[in-house]
């Protein structure tokens, strides 16, 4: 440790000091980086932080030593107000700030446990947006740091490092997204806006203690790209039909249902962007806004000021709107209140959680909803999961078993072969690249509006639109794998099919 010799009042250019801290945290840790080479770190620092933060900087800056120069607080508190103060610049609060970018081909082949914290999250996130990943995974456990991204809805390990490197990792996160860096009892959600070279990116951080410290996602939101329509998601052409149809309605509620992760805000979107802006408000309530509409007026859920669902949706009808698209239908209040939205003139979007889209109306009747509001008000349901697409460069041609062809005679379709998944450099040697939407949707007519009123059960409501050609999930599968689009192991994989089929 060194003595009190350096003049910390004097120290006016401490913005020179490469990767200084931001001011928020010089004024809450009540340190301050004095110089920083290839291998050490001196940092000022007040008496009364020395042992808290001292701790928390040392492991932040390893694999480098790090040298403290102790200061009275006095001394800190004189430098906070005259130095820190009296600046009228902040520094980039980006995380990817100016002497970070130089790593902008950085991968993560190059890290190692010896590389600095900072080069290891630059890689993890470049690799991310090089490799299309939506959420990057990073969790500690007995001995190692795993690293994994979802990719195509699937999580695959890309990096191994030593568990010893986490607290480190963990800390920088928590300062880029501006949470409690002291705090690893309590779960913290936040925000990271990073830009590489000219495209910015929004990550949305979630941080949850486990036994071996503290599992935290990232997840890209409001990804730079191309649009999706409803042509390019996937569906068939009596689907988009149907759907063309679902944008015209005067009024009325269209739900999109499927698990988490199935695209549901996605087609729910590509269906807005296929409406008349310029002639309708249309107002979204969300949670997150995973992606800005161009002239759509989009609003943030935010329940710690209680900008709720149903509070929100309350306002908004006093907006004059035309379209209104709810995030998710939650609880009872927010269904009763998008409902009777819908009763009253008002085209009406949201999600559900069902497993299929003729189950929407006993979900919102077990929420409490009468049957004949449902019945009124209900006009399309759209079922869905996501499959992924076999890489077209190594897909490997097979004879179509002998189980799948008994799929495919009740699907009215047939071949003498189909796909199976390889693997090359192309698809990351995971056989696939991009995914599809299979689905299936249900129109309300008039016979079904009276099925409802009458309380019939879900089964009779089944048969009555499979007899009037009613596509299912399960078949509109079988038909995606005919035509070479995915595999059976993927539609296996999301239970659309039996898995006695091989």
């Amino acid at each position: 440790m060194k003595t009190t010799a350096f003049d910390l009042g004097k120290f006016t250019s401490y913005r020179d000091c490469p990767d200084q801290y931001e001011p928020a945290y010089i004024r809450s840790s009540r340190a301050v980086k004095v110089t920083e080479t290839e291998t050490t770190v001196t940092i000022a620092i007040a008496e009364s932080s020395r042992r808290e933060a001292g701790s928390f900087l040392e492991s932040f800056h390893t694999p480098k030593q790090v040298e403290f120069i102790t200061v009275p607080d006095s001394i800190f508190t004189e430098f906070i107000g005259n130095v820190i103060e009296a600046g009228t610049d902040m520094l980039d609060s980006t995380p990817f700030a100016a002497s970070e970018k130089k790593t902008s081909d950085f991968s993560l082949n190059d890290i190692s446990p010896s590389s600095p914290v900072i080069n290891i999250i630059n890689a993890i996130c470049l690799e991310a947006i090089r490799r299309n990943a939506s959420d990057i995974h990073i969790g500690p456990f007995e001995n190692i740091l795993r690293i994994r991204f979802r990719l195509d809805g699937v999580l695959h390990t890309v990096k191994t490092l030593p568990a010893s490197l986490f607290p480190s990792i963990a800390s920088r996160i928590k300062i880029m997204s501006n949470l409690n860096i002291m705090e690893q009892r309590q779960p913290q959600d936040g925000r990271m806006h990073v830009t590489i070279g000219s495209e910015a990116y929004d990550l949305r951080v979630s941080i949850v203690p486990i036994v071996h410290g503290e599992s935290i996602v990232l997840r890209f939101f409001n990804v730079h790209g191309s649009i999706m329509t409803l042509e390019n998601l996937g569906f068939y052409p009596q689907d988009l039909e149907m759907l063309r149809r679902a944008v015209k309605i005067p009024n009325g509620l269209v739900l999109a249902t499927g698990p988490t992760g199935s695209g549901k805000t996605t087609t729910l979107h590509a269906l807005i962007r296929e409406m008349d802006y310029e002639t309708k408000n249309i107002i979204t309530i969300e949670d997150p806004i995973e992606r800005v509409l161009h002239e759509i007026n989009q609003i943030q859920v935010n329940y710690e000021i209680n900008l709720t669902f149903e509070n929100m949706l309350r306002r908004v009808l006093r907006q004059d709107p035309n379209v209104i698209m709810v995030g998710e239908i939650r609880d009872t209040e927010t269904a009763e209140l998008a409902l009777r939205a819908a009763l009253t003139g008002h085209i009406l979007l949201s999600t559900l959680h069902t497993n299929d889209s003729i189950s929407a109306v006993s979900r919102l009747t077990n929420m409490g909803i009468e049957p004949f509001l449902i019945a009124s008000v209900l006009r399309y349901v759209i079922a869905q999961r996501l499959v992924r697409k076999i890489c077209p460069r190594c897909k490997k041609e097979i004879p179509t078993p002998a189980s799948f062809k008994k799929l495919q005679k009740k699907a009215g379709v047939h071949s003498d072969t189909v796909y199976e998944e390889q693997g090359c450099e192309h698809c990351n040697y995971t056989g696939f690249s991009g995914r599809t939407v299979v689905a299936e949707i249900f129109a309300v007519n008039n016979e079904i509006e009276k099925m409802i009123c009458d309380h019939k059960s879900r089964p009779e409501i089944t048969d009555y639109v499979l007899n009037n050609g009613m596509i299912t999930m399960e078949l509109s599968a079988i038909r995606k794998v005919t035509e070479g689009i995915t595999t059976i192991n993927e539609i296996m994989r999301e239970a659309l099919i039996c898995n006695t089929v091989a």
